[in-house]
């Protein structure tokens, strides 16, 4: 069975180029995976109707999120003694620890983001 034909008025035939530098063209990539769209059709939406898609949004997790918000008191507490002169090794090794936890949580946000369809 072969693919039904589209009218003309349809079918976008018509090719327009512009020139951009690889720091634009990686900014539209970007937003257009951002929204889950290509490139072209992100484009097409800003130009055509004056506003971008929204993007789809991950849904986290509720342990995940719990656990940012607990890493994020603990910094609150050890800023705040950092902040009153009370540097010693020990909040130095928390801190790192602390910032290790976050790249974790961070890349399983975003492993969890790529290899999602529900979102």
């Amino acid at each position: 069975m072969a693919r039904p034909r589209i009218s003309k008025e349809v079918a976008r035939s018509v090719n327009f180029t512009i020139r951009l530098t690889g720091e634009e063209q990686r900014a539209i990539e970007n937003a257009a995976a951002a929204c889950g769209i290509t490139p072209s059709a992100l484009v097409r939406q800003k130009v055509l109707k004056g506003k971008f898609p929204k993007p789809r949004l991950a849904r986290v997790d509720l342990d995940t999120y719990l656990e940012l918000k607990k890493i994020g008191v603990n910094l609150n507490q050890m800023i705040r003694l950092a902040n009153a002169g009370i540097m010693h090794q020990r909040l130095e090794n928390q801190l790192v620890r602390l910032w290790q936890q976050q790249q974790e949580v961070i890349t399983l946000l975003i492993s969890y983001d790529s290899h999602t369809e529900d979102r």
